[in-house]
């Protein structure tokens, strides 16, 4: 366990060390709040006179076939990962390898998500419109929330490819998924 000593009161107290899935949430947290952020900044770059005219279709409907891209991408490739190998490691190993494992897929699930707002970003500028940039928001986060956020179902499905030899990840308390 860590001590830190807290110098104002002199008293020591055990700091806090958080679990992999509250670090990992708290990193994802930040992640997504950048999402609305930027929307807000671009606002003021591309929303001089409020927020402009709709424009012309093909920009929608890009960023929305982008989306259609990122979801099937995370859905049939962003699960998959190699089994786990037994090899006479300790659980604790094999829960740390589990961990990493699930952070790498997180990113990269991430990573095909927030492109459906990047590509919106570059689509606003090209057809100088706010509207693609919000459609772009609008339909990132929840893609976002739903395929990379270090919740029970990504946690579950990913448990689930990890352990399809039947070595337990104990990405879910220890417990063999279906």
């Amino acid at each position: 366990m860590t001590f830190r000593t807290d110098t104002l009161v002199g008293v020591s107290t055990p700091a806090a060390v958080p679990a992999p899935r509250q670090s990992l949430t708290i990193v994802c947290a930040a992640l997504a709040g950048a999402i609305p952020m930027i929307t807000l900044v671009l606002w003021f770059v591309l929303g001089a006179d409020g927020i402009g005219p709709f424009p012309a279709s093909w920009a929608p409907i890009a960023v929305i076939a982008v989306a259609g891209g990122a979801y099937a991408c995370c859905e049939l490739a962003g699960f998959r990962t190699p089994p786990l190998e037994y090899a006479n490691r300790s659980a604790a190993e094999i829960e740390a390898d589990s961990w990493r494992r699930f952070t790498a897929s997180t990113f990269t699930r991430f990573a095909l998500c927030e492109a459906v707002f990047l590509v919106s970003v570059a689509l606003a500028f090209s057809v100088h419109s706010f509207w693609v940039v919000l459609i772009g928001a609008v339909i990132a986060l929840p893609l976002f929330f739903l395929e990379a956020w270090p919740g029970e179902r990504n946690q579950r499905r990913f448990a689930a490819a990890l352990e399809s030899r039947g070595i337990p990840s104990y990405l879910t308390g220890g417990r063999l998924q279906d």
